[in-house]
């Protein structure tokens, strides 16, 4: 039976080559079962006599429930409930989180159909020749269809018809209220296939070898398509083009309204699963052993995986997953370290922060974008008079996006909207990236200044002059704001009144942004030291010497610090004694700030690469190489990573491949 999950603009043909198996599920038998999520579970049946719910992202089994016989058919969930039909003959309806049995229902034979479900009635065929209607809710029959044949056809409901194919070789429509029947078209052999309803037409296919459209209303053929060999594969539609594979090793696409062939693809098996259709591309199985992904408009193969035996399930796609089932009594779940990217129109050196539904961040394109975490898709984007090369900044309550631009202005936006609050001009570039503590906006200025905004309508309510551009973001705990300045120091101001409580001078520029954890301040210097300083006095605790300069800023998780260099390298400094843990060589210069999640440290590297270290050991546990040189800082959110590159791309990878690969 077709799964045709509604693609979630995260998996595309840009990508898809990208994917790679994450994890497998081994069952007690072969996997013909298609599988379907909802609810973060994936379910799916298996000829051990189970049906299985699994973590769809870990792969961890949530619960299992045996019947009296190999299950074939593929499940369908509604309503918190679960429905699978087995060899035993019967149809059960399980409860989606526990498994616990709510009814069930059996018929004559085994069932192989897959169940539909429609305006709290459930659709099932058997090989006892009867199409069953049972109450969704109680199990109860409220009708049932006679054909001559068996019945491994699952049925389709559209607006209020019903339509199946039995192995007396006919489709039959039937009022799907009381199973009155509408009309029947009879074909040359059996029908296994189940059908598709799309546009006022059925589409199905026979062992007769022929592929049929026909008039949802009067079953008048509309065109017909022949193939070479028997057709077990359930059709998928999707933007006027309908995709079907045959027992000849081809699938193809074929115009939905005339039927002339688009394309055709050769595999090296018969195709009896069912496509599915996500975004431009056509997932689809073959008794060759490979899941396939194609272009949809082209046929052109852009991936394959081989599993070790024949696939007959149709595949689930969701949220940037694929799962599949294969005759080698495995279940397949796919992932791609990159689920989406998205193009702006200059280099993305900003840093993204993820914040009340959206991702924020600056591009040389003079704009701010807002966008969809999950799918990349723009939400809106403002326009100011020069390069971004400042992080956003996020101030929850007001739901207000902070940033500056090299036109010398700070800007505050609606986060919802991107419609301008307030903004404030200085007297020079705003590289430095805001930070938001007792109601006030924080950020450095090329003007030398330092300044302090009030959050809601922009007044500045004090500045503070220090001997240099100020590229370096700050840090504010309590009522005390840290920054560094191109005059070689390390200010820390009072946030109330911007007073200088101390400064400590360091041998070179600092553009690093500080970190502060348990009353230090870590702080890296152009003078090639990542120093430690008593946040109340400035007094310095320990430094240590990299091989070049530091602009990178640093990051304290547990018991080490972690900072790169203009040598190339990524090091982790134990925090409370200034001493190497370890060192990471990239080939580039590492501007970017490091991010730690997970045990895991994320950077990138002017050599392109975005990494993926293990923080303990640092052992390279994944790596993604763009277009151009990383600066911009990795964010970590819900799962996913999100980085710039002067490639002009933002993009998001998968947090749980790096995870995975941890061991």
């Amino acid at each position: 039976m077709a799964q045709n999950i509604p693609g979630n603009r995260v998996i595309y043909p840009e990508n898809v080559a990208d994917l790679r198996q994450d994890w497998t599920y081994t069952t007690g038998g072969a996997i013909s079962s298609s599988p379907i999520v909802a609810n973060e579970t994936i379910y799916f049946g298996s000829r051990d006599h189970n049906l299985y719910a699994l973590d769809a992202r870990t792969g961890q089994l949530r619960w299992s429930y045996t019947t009296g016989n190999i299950i074939e058919s593929s499940p369908v969930f509604d309503d918190d409930v679960v429905y699978i039909g087995s060899f035993d003959g019967t149809l059960y309806a399980l409860e989606a989180r526990t498994g616990g049995l709510l009814w069930s229902y059996s018929t004559r034979d085994p069932i192989d159909s897959s169940p539909a479900i429609a305006d709290g009635v459930v659709y099932i065929g058997s090989t006892d020749h009867s199409l069953y209607a049972l109450d969704a809710g109680t199990g109860e029959q409220r009708w049932s269809y006679a054909t001559e044949g068996g019945i491994r056809s699952s049925p389709a409901i559209a607006d209020g018809l019903g339509y199946f194919g039995s192995w007396d070789h006919t489709l039959y429509a039937f009022d799907a209220s009381t199973g009155a029947t509408i009309w029947t078209f009879a074909t040359g052999d059996r029908i296994s296939s189940s059908p598709a309803v799309a546009n006022g037409v059925v589409y199905i296919g026979s062992e007769d070898h022929i592929f049929y459209a026909l008039d949802t209303v009067t079953g008048k053929k509309l065109w017909s398509f022949e193939t070479g060999d028997i057709i077990l594969s359930s059709p998928a539609v999707a933007v006027g083009v309908v995709y079907f594979g045959s027992h000849d090793r081809r699938l193809y696409a074929l115009d939905a309204a005339t039927g002339k062939q688009l394309w055709n693809f050769i595999a090296e098996g018969a195709i009896d699963a069912a496509p599915v259709v996500a975004d431009e591309v056509v997932y689809v199985g073959s008794w060759d052993s490979n899941l396939y992904a194609l272009n949809a408009i082209t046929g052109e193969k852009l991936w394959s995986y081989a599993t070790g035996d024949a696939i007959e399930s149709s595949p689930a796609v969701v949220n940037g997953w694929v799962y599949v089932g294969s005759r080698d009594s495995r279940l397949y779940a796919f992932t791609s370290d990159r689920i989406w990217s998205y193009t702006t129109g200059g280099s993305v050196q900003s840093s993204p922060v993820v914040a009340n539904g959206s991702v924020y961040f600056g591009s040389h394109d003079h704009r701010v974008y807002a966008l969809d975490p999950i799918t990349g898709d723009e939400q809106w984007n403002y326009v100011t008079g020069n390069s971004v090369f400042s992080s956003p900044a996020f101030e929850n309550e007001e739901e207000v996006v902070y940033f500056g631009s090299d036109d010398h202005t700070v800007y505050a936006l609606a986060s919802s909207t991107g419609a301008k609050l307030w903004s404030y001009t200085t007297g020079g570039r705003v590289t430095s990236s805001p930070t938001i503590a007792q109601g006030m906006v924080l950020v450095g200025s090329h003007d030398h200044s330092f300044y302090a905004f009030d959050v809601y309508v922009g007044e500045k309510l004090w500045s503070y002059t220090t001997g240099g551009p100020i590229y370096s973001s700050p840090a504010a705990t309590g009522t005390v704001v840290y920054f560094g300045s191109h005059d070689h120091k390390l200010y820390a101001l009072d946030v109330m009144t911007g007073k200088e409580l101390w400064s400590y001078e360091t041998g070179d520029a600092i553009l690093s942004r500080p970190a502060i954890s348990g009353g230090v301040v870590y702080i890296g210097s152009r003078d090639h030291k990542l120093y430690a300083l008593d946040a109340a006095t400035g007094k310095e605790i320990w430094s240590y010497q990299v091989g070049d300069i530091i602009d990178s800023s640093p990051v304290v998780a547990g018991d080490m610090v972690f900072i790169g260099s203009h040598d190339h390298k990524l090091y982790a400094i134990d925090a409370s004694v200034g001493e190497e843990w370890w060192s990471y060589t990239t080939g580039g210069i590492v501007d970017s700030s490091p991010t730690v999640a997970d045990g895991v440290v994320y950077f990138g590297s002017q050599d392109h690469t975005l990494y993926a270290l293990n923080a303990n050991s640092g052992e390279k546990l994944w790596s993604y190489t763009t277009g151009g040189m990383i600066i911009s800082s990795p964010r970590v959110a819900d799962g996913f990573v999100y980085v710039g590159s002067d490639d002009r791309n933002l993009y998001a990878f998968n947090q749980k491949h790096s995870l995975s690969k941890r061991g």
